[in-house]
């Protein structure tokens, strides 16, 4: 989370021990009133950066009054001394703007005060934050002391030093290692909350939500026990004393220290939000991002293995090879129906925000979860152990989670930490794969005389008689599979481009087909209700994997459907133009149409069939993976 910055400077600069902030909040006004003191140790300009939506009123040094510093500066300061800053602002952000559809992220907000909630993000600069020459946040200590607000329950970055019950509100928290900024989030919640055991200590989990949301918070603290006893053993120690779920009051999906926040719509959604990739993977952003910290100046690898430890890991600890590997051609099949998704190295990946630059995405997560995948081939020698759990990479996440607790670190750590696991190895046995997976943009497509790098395997099966190949059977390797290998799905449908055609008798209500303004033509095709279907029966009916659409009933995959609440999405290869699609969306009764306004979202899917508001089935038609001579 990002805000626009006051000043940059660059120039010899102070360094920071830590700082404490004492805050009143008043949500009527937007208003933030503070004093902060920011303890030196090492002398110098002191260099900090404020909101656009706040001001530095008066700055006092060791008790003598300085003359607040239009360029964001507190000037030669020497070690020990103690610099306070005196500042306010209001803080109101466009909540509405950043509401897009199919977006879990609304990244429009980053500092707002006000009656529906409190979110002043670590990366918003709404306090003065210390950074250093280059601009970066400066690592310290930091606490927080907040004027208590009566029915309001709010949340800081690092651990409470409030005494009894965790249910309580407390006003004062304290970052137990360096830290690069400060988060408060609040509301006017219910809390529930118990203590974890874990084979590391005790964590008190607690959950805040509305009073209509108060009947979902036993399955997020279940689920956050549950992946606290799963993931401690694999990656060491939670870093914090306690793990908050919060609710937001707008789209999120955000970690920060020792706490995350969901948006209203994702915490509606339990039990059905808790599968792998929700909140396992902000949870494990408590090791990765805010326990070891990203380095800025050598890309942003948190999400990619964050996203491998839990959106894949969590699917491998649990269902085995036959889910994972689901998971990895699921990820081969995504970047082959739409190859602009991989749009540059992942060593250059940023932010998941649109407007951070660098590449997508689909880079830092997707891909760069598939480039751990890899590593942890390279790193089991070939074989594949019967439990995930006892992957040769595991022991090199813990080492990096104790050895880099509190530090920046950049994929050069990571490689290090790898290569630990061969101590006889020379130094920089992996340089071939951490060049051409992280620091180059590599795309393979997939042929009969693919290569890859010098500590990878890669397994090509050919038939005695020289009839046909298959390419890595078992998709360990990143690369684009052809067009006819692909699984249909929506995601290929409107990424090519599509025409749609809807059904005009459809019983839908407009929001629900309010995405489909958004979708670009093509040469695709989007076929909504039976009678815009039967007007490509005769193409659809020569499609592989096809679907039969009758009164009141559908017949896919070899089984008919004909409850009058069942609805279907489903997509083909055209057969009349290689290289497209064909997606339709039917419903047996006017029940089923509601279903229409989350199709976009099934990406992965060539099938969905919905009873009501329930999802019976989601399959991925998988075509012949071979290539003939």
């Amino acid at each position: 989370m990002y805000a626009l910055a006051l000043t940059l400077v660059i120039g010899a600069g102070a360094g920071v021990e830590r700082q404490r902030l004492d805050v009143t909040l008043d949500p009527a006004s937007g208003k933030v009133e503070g004093a902060t003191a920011i303890q030196v140790d090492h002398g110098g300009d002191l260099h900090y950066e404020l909101n656009p939506s706040a001001r530095v009123h008066r700055v006092v040094v060791n008790g003598a009054q300085r003359e607040p510093s239009t360029a964001g500066i507190v000037s030669d300061l020497k070690v020990g001394d103690v610099a306070e800053v005196f500042f306010s602002g209001i803080f109101r952000d466009d909540i509405e703007s950043g509401e897009k559809v199919g977006q879990i992220h609304n990244f429009s907000v980053n500092a707002h005060v006000g009656e529906e909630g409190i979110f002043l993000s670590d990366g918003s600069n709404w306090y003065p934050q210390p950074i250093d020459e280059a601009g970066v946040p400066l690592l310290r200590e930091m606490a927080i002391n907040i004027t208590p607000m009566e029915g309001w329950t709010l949340v800081a970055s690092g651990n409470p030093t409030c005494q009894g019950p965790i249910t309580l509100p407390c006003w004062s928290w304290h970052t137990p290692r360096r830290v690069d900024g400060m988060a408060v989030v609040g509301n006017r919640h219910e809390v529930t909350g118990r203590i974890v055991e874990t084979d590391s200590g005790p964590v008190g989990v607690t959950v805040h939500v509305p009073s209509e949301h108060a009947d979902k918070s036993n399955y997020y603290l279940d689920a956050a026990e549950y992946y606290l006893k799963l993931y401690t053993p694999l990656i060491g120690a939670y870093p914090y004393e306690r793990f908050a779920i919060i609710e937001n009051f707008f789209s999120s999906g955000f970690a920060f220290p020792g706490f995350t926040v969901l948006g209203p719509r994702v915490v509606g959604m339990a039990p059905r939000s808790l599968k792998p990739g929700y909140l396992d993977h902000e949870m494990v952003h408590a090791w990765w991002g805010n326990g070891v910290y990203v380095d800025p100046s050598d890309g942003n690898w948190c999400e990619a293995l964050t996203s491998y430890c839990t959106n894949y890991g969590r699917r491998a600890l649990e269902d085995g090879q036959d889910a994972a590997r689901t998971y990895r051609r699921g990820l081969l099949n995504k970047v082959s129906l739409d190859p602009s998704l991989d749009n540059g190295p992942l060593g250059e990946f940023g932010s998941a925000d649109p407007s951070s630059g660098g590449p997508d995405r689909f880079v830092g997560y997707d891909k760069g979860a598939f480039v751990f995948m890899m590593l942890e081939d390279v790193l089991n020698e070939g074989t594949v152990p019967e439990s995930h759990a006892d992957s040769a990479i595991w022991p090199v996440l813990r080492r990096l989670s104790k050895t880099h607790s509190g530090e920046r670190i950049g994929w050069d750590e990571i490689q290090s930490a790898a290569e630990a696991t061969f101590a006889a190895r020379p130094e920089g046995w992996l340089d071939p794969f951490f060049e051409t997976w992280v620091h180059a943009h590599t795309v393979p497509i997939t042929a009969p005389d693919m290569s890859t790098t010098s500590v990878q395997t890669l397994n090509v099966v050919r038939d005695p008689e020289g009839q046909w190949v298959e390419v890595d059977p078992e998709c360990r390797h990143y690369r684009l599979l052809p067009h006819h290998q692909t699984s249909p799905t929506i995601a290929g449908t409107l990424g090519t481009g599509a025409a749609i055609t809807v059904d005009e008798t459809m019983p839908a209500a407009e929001d629900v087909t309010a995405w489909m303004a958004e979708v670009e033509a093509g040469p695709s095709m989007l076929l909504i209700g039976s009678e815009a279907i039967v007007t490509r029966a005769d193409r659809i009916a020569r499609a592989d994997d096809t679907i039969l659409i009758e009164d009141g009933s559908f017949t896919v995959a070899g089984k008919k459907w004909d409850g009058s609440g069942q609805s279907v999405l489903h997509t083909m290869h055209d057969p009349d133009t290689p290289g497209h699609y064909i997606t339709v969306f039917h419903s047996n009764g006017d029940v089923g149409w509601d279903r229409l306004r989350f199709i976009w979202y099934y990406g992965k899917d060539t099938t969905v069939i919905w009873d009501g508001d329930e999802t019976v089935l989601r399959r991925a038609h998988e075509p012949d993976a071979r290539i003939h001579n």
